[in-house]
Parts: structure tokens; sequence; C-alpha cells
């Protein structure tokens, strides 16, 4: 049933929007790091930001089920784990069509951070949700807990993997 899909797939992609704020560390105004020839600096802050900023997007695609909107945050290999396993854009685009018909509403959530691989060529993001969603016309309130894998493709964060729980 859609329902399904509704439950596993949108919270996740919900979720991460405050990711950024928790946690910042903020480095020192005077801290010039001396960056190889090859590559700048690494700024986490920065990183974080961005995550933020696409999460923010993607909240606001959610809500006004606009769908073209959310598919590039993601990988073409993407994996998004629910109550069942999609695979690929593709079959993610079907299941965010289905979900949107019935948008979830009053979502709130609490990050638990924003990680870094040491290379910086991936991140992950997790913490906690609550939302409310029609089901068979009633309003019915679920929470749960979120996990977010980003890869850093050419400065731009994409979501390579996705899980989430949600239960009223």
């Amino acid at each position: 049933g859609s329902m399904r899909h509704t439950r596993s797939l949108v919270p996740l992609a919900i979720v991460t929007l405050i990711v950024a704020g928790c946690g910042k560390s903020e480095a020192p105004a005077g801290d010039s790091t001396v960056a190889s020839s090859r590559t700048a600096t690494f700024d986490e802050n920065v990183a974080r930001a961005q995550i933020l900023g696409a999460d923010s997007a993607f909240v606001r695609a959610i809500t006004s089920k606009n769908v073209d909107s959310l598919m590039p945050y993601y990988d073409p290999d993407a994996v998004s784990l629910g109550t069942k396993t999609v695979k690929g854009t593709a079959d993610l685009r079907k299941s965010y069509d289905e979900a949107v018909k019935n948008p979830p509403r009053d979502v709130t959530f609490e990050s638990g951070g924003v990680n870094f691989s040491n290379d910086h060529s991936m991140a992950w993001d997790y913490g906690t949700v609550s939302q409310t969603a029609d089901v068979k016309g009633k309003p019915v309130k679920t929470s749960g807990t979120y996990l977010n894998v980003w890869k850093n493709v050419s400065g731009r964060w994409m979501i390579v993997a996705e899980i989430s729980n949600t239960a009223p």
C-alpha cells in the first residue's frame, strides 16, 4: 500500500532540516590553515550549512509536493530503507510521487549531529523525528529515527543511503 511508502520514505527526507543548527564548532576567526596547492581547506561548518540547506529545500519540496526538486539530491544509485528497500532514482521518484499525494505536516525533529569521513568525501547525519499524517482520513502522529548518508560530488552533497523508522 502507498501508506507504507509514505511512512518509510517521507520522514527521512524531512527530518534533517535542523541538522546544521546543533553542535556547530566555530573555528577561531584568525584560523588560516594552509591549504595544499591541490585542494582548498575543507570547512566542516560550511559543509554542515550546505547539508542543512539541502534538507531545508527537501522539506519545502515535500510540503509543496514538488518531486522534481527532490530528485537532484539523490545519487543515481541511492538506496532508501524503510519498511522495504528502494534502490535508484527511478524507483525513488515513484515512491515520492505516491508519498506526496498525502504529505505529512507538523514535522518536528532533533538532530544528533553531522559527521564527516576523514577525507571529507562522505557525511552522515541522524536524529529523531515526529510528524502528523492522515491515515484513512484521520490524523495519526508518528515518531521515530533517521540516518542520512551523503557523498561529496565535486563540492555538492548528494544522498547515497537513507534509513528511517517511524511508528504511531
